[in-house]
C-alpha cells in the first residue's frame, strides 16, 4: 500500500444539525440560523454554549472555525475547539482532531497523537475512525505495522457498513493479510461494498464472478457488474466487459445486460445468484 494517504474531517453539515437531540435555548437559535444560512448569527448563538462546555456547541464551533462559516477560517482555533469537545468524550470532535494532527493542520503534526485520538474514538465505535486505523496500521502510520490489527479495525469499521472498508477486507482475506485466507470471506464483503453501490468493488467482484473466485462462475453476472462499474466511471471495467463477449454465450450476455439495466447509476443495488432472471 502507498505510504501516504488523505484523511477528511467530518464536514459541517445540515444533517449533523438535524440529527442533534439536544432542544434548549440558544441551541435551538443556532440550528435555526444554520439551517437559514446565517453562520455569523448561528456563531453568536453557538459560541455562548461551548463556552460554558456544551460538548455538541465546542464540536460545531471548532467545525465552524475549520471551515470558516460566520468566523475567519482557523484550523488553530478549530483545533483548540476539537480538543475542547474530545476531551468530553465527543467522537466526532476526536476524529477530527486525529485528521489535524495526521495533516498538521493548527496544529504540530504528530503521527503519534492522530492513532491516539483515533484510537480513542475507535473503540467507542466510531466507524470513521476505525478505517482510518485500519489505514494507519496497514502502513505503520504513528504505529508499528500490523496487519492483524489492521484487519481487526477494517472488519469493524465493515460491519458497520462502511463500504471502503469493506472492501478492503475483502482484499485482506483474498490475499490472507492479518487472517486466513479465503476467496470465499474476500467474495461475501466485496458484495457487501458492490451492493452498496462502489464501483471499485462492482469491478473487483465482476472478475471473480468471471474467473469463479469465491463464487460460482457466472458470466452473466460479471458481465453486469463490469456494465455498472463502468458507467460509473471505471474504464478498465468497460474493457473486461467487452472481453466477455469472446467467451460468454449470447443468452449470458443478454441477461447480463437485462440486469444491468435494471441497476440505477452509483445506486444501491441487490447481487443475487437466484435472482428473477434465473441466471445461468
Amino acid at each position: 500500500m502507498n505510504q501516504s494517504f488523505s484523511l477528511r474531517k467530518l464536514p459541517l453539515t445540515l444533517l449533523f444539525l438535524l440529527s442533534s437531540h439536544l432542544t434548549f435555548a440558544g441551541f435551538d437559535e443556532g440550528k435555526a440560523a444554520m439551517l437559514s444560512h446565517d453562520y455569523t448569527k448561528a456563531m453568536q448563538e453557538f459560541l455562548p454554549l461551548a463556552k460554558n462546555g456544551d460538548v455538541k456547541s465546542q464540536h460545531i464551533v471548532g467545525m465552524m472555525y475549520d471551515e470558516g462559516q460566520g468566523v475567519k477560517q482557523s484550523y488553530v482555533d478549530a483545533a483548540l475547539w476539537y480538543e475542547k469537545a474530545a476531551l468530553q468524550g465527543d467522537l466526532d470532535s476526536q476524529y477530527n482532531l486525529g485528521v489535524m494532527y495526521a495533516q498538521g493542520q493548527g496544529v504540530a503534526r504528530s503521527d503519534e497523537k492522530s492513532a491516539s485520538w483515533f484510537n480513542k474514538a475507535a473503540e467507542k465505535g466510531h466507524v470513521l475512525s476505525q478505517f482510518a486505523l485500519g489505514r494507519i496500521y496497514t502502513i505503520g502510520r504513528g504505529v508499528k505495522k500490523d496487519d492483524k490489527v489492521a484487519a481487526k479495525w477494517y472488519r469493524k469499521a465493515a460491519e458497520q457498513n462502511h463500504f471502503k472498508a469493506q472492501l478492503v477486507y475483502g482484499q485482506i482475506c483474498a490475499e490472507g493479510r492479518g487472517v486466513p485466507k479465503s476467496e470465499k470471506e474476500a467474495a461475501k464483503w466485496t458484495q457487501k461494498s458492490a451492493e452498496q453501490g462502489h464501483m471499485k468493488a462492482q469491478y473487483a467482484l465482476a472478475q471473480m464472478y468471471r474467473d469463479g473466485r469465491g463464487v460460482i462462475k457466472n458470466n452473466a453476472l460479471s458481465y453486469a457488474l463490469f456494465d455498472v462499474a463502468g458507467r460509473d466511471g471505471h474504464g478498465a471495467a468497460v474493457q473486461e466487459r467487452d472481453a466477455l463477449l469472446k467467451v460468454a454465450t449470447p443468452e449470458q450476455i443478454a441477461q447480463g445486460k437485462l440486469l444491468a439495466s435494471q441497476w440505477v447509476k452509483a445506486s444501491p443495488i441487490i447481487i443475487s445468484e437466484a435472482n428473477p432472471l434465473k441466471l445461468k
